[in-house]
């Protein structure tokens, strides 16, 4: 019985059903308490353009204590932090971390990983005890700090669809961009991984990305739609 279940494993490997060749991740390494989350496998279009994901810690009282993804293909791979020290949980990260991909082919893909712990806040940086006698001044005028907002949409199995996203009122629209991600275990195909592509554009002040899906798209896998506008403070 053993081994006919074996040959079934080995079979099944052969034939493309076995389990995903992703290693298990490092972001719970180290740390006593943590809960790992798991994201989407994220569409990374090649180009120098970098390709922005953002995934959250499940619950409020939560940051996140270490990251990590699974590849599929060729990936540089990087996440916004925050400047300050020392480097580590509630400093450098908060409940949420935008991922930064970019690839040498003209596709390829990532499942971000994050292992959240509990904390008190949602992190952020807390005042230091030691004040500076010395102020220094600019050089040069101070640049409008940014605010990155991010809209998740399911898109419907539809051959096209369309989707707009704005600041918030006192805020005018900067810079934004958009991904394609599909919630499944295994990675793509690049046949399937390709086969919704969207495209974002300014319309005025808001965001507007148009969306098309092709023939491979695989049937029964959830995709989703992630815009993100960074903002400034001001009259639009």
């Amino acid at each position: 019985m053993k081994r006919a279940l074996l040959v079934l494993a080995i079979v099944a490997a052969v034939a493309g059903f076995g389990p995903s060749t992703a290693s298990a991740g490092t972001e719970c390494d180290g740390l006593i308490v943590c809960i790992p989350v798991k994201g989407p496998w994220v569409q990374v279009p090649g180009g120098g353009t970098p390709t922005y994901y953002q995934l959250s810690c499940p619950g409020r009282g939560q940051v996140i204590g270490g990251l990590d993804a699974d590849r599929a293909g060729p990936l540089e791979l990087s996440f916004l932090g925050t400047l300050g020290g020392p480097v580590g949980p509630g400093i450098t990260t908060s409940r949420s971390a935008v991922f930064v991909a970019r690839t040498t082919r003209s596709l390829a893909s990532f499942r971000p990983l994050l292992g959240c712990i509990p904390a008190g806040g949602g992190g952020g940086r807390a005042r230091t005890s030691y004040e500076p006698k010395r102020k220094l001044m600019a050089a040069a005028p101070v640049v409008e700090a940014t605010i990155r907002r991010v809209k998740n949409i399911r898109l419907k199995d539809a051959p096209s669809e369309r989707a707009t996203y704005a600041c918030l009122s006192g805020e005018r629209l900067l810079a934004f961009s958009s991904v394609v991600a599909f919630r499944q275990n295994r990675p793509l195909a690049l046949s399937a991984l390709g086969s919704v592509r969207a495209t974002p554009r300014r319309a005025g002040g808001r965001v507007l990305v148009g969306v098309r899906s092709g023939i491979t798209r695989p049937p029964g896998v959830r995709v989703e739609l992630q815009i993100h506008a960074v903002c400034v403070r001001g009259p639009s």
